[in-house]
């Protein structure tokens, strides 16, 4: 019979993706890079549309500020949406704890996951790419977790890090893509 103190000894085979963060900050980086990169290249298109309606109501914005304030507001939506979206405990905590107590709830309940399910079978592309960033986010933040980091410092980083990605993504369209 083995002795206790061998089993100690021997040391624990783990996956090179449980001890390397670095894969999961670049797949982070490189997702929020390419979703910059795509926003980034509608965001004119919009700017456009915004423009000439706002000249039916008689709103002047001048075009510069016009798209600062869209790329902006996009993201923030998107770094926080994302970042709420990945705590996924506290989603379904939200969802399913408190919203069934009553028939009322139970009917908004319903209601709120049937223009979900619509929202995702109309549009499967725009769900995917935000099931992909919902899983990256998950992934690093399993990361920080094992580091031993308190959930507002990861909130926090990943942030940071996700307003850097996007930003550099909507930096390199508009350095690449213009002349």
């Amino acid at each position: 019979m083995p002795s206790k103190n061998s089993f100690n000894n021997i040391k624990k085979e783990t996956s090179w993706l449980d001890t390397n963060i670095l894969f999961a900050l670049s797949i982070f980086l490189s997702t929020y890079t390419v979703l910059g990169w795509a926003i980034a290249n509608i965001v004119e298109r919009w700017a456009n549309i915004i423009n000439e309606e706002s000249i039916a109501i008689h709103l002047l914005i001048q075009e510069n500020i016009l798209l600062l304030i869209i790329r902006l507001l996009i993201l923030a939506v998107t770094v926080l949406v994302s970042l709420i979206l990945s705590s996924p405990l506290s989603v379904i905590t939200f969802l399913f704890e408190k919203s069934i107590n009553s028939d009322l709830k139970a009917f908004l309940a319903i209601f709120l996951w049937s223009i979900i399910l619509v929202f995702i079978f109309c549009s499967i592309d725009y769900f995917a790419d935000l099931l992909l960033i919902i899983s990256t986010n998950i992934l690093l933040r399993l990361d920080l977790q094992k580091l031993k980091l308190k959930s507002w410092q990861i909130f926090f980083l990943t942030f940071i890090l996700a307003s850097i990605g996007f930003s550099l993504g909507m930096f390199l369209f508009n350095f690449l893509s213009h002349p």
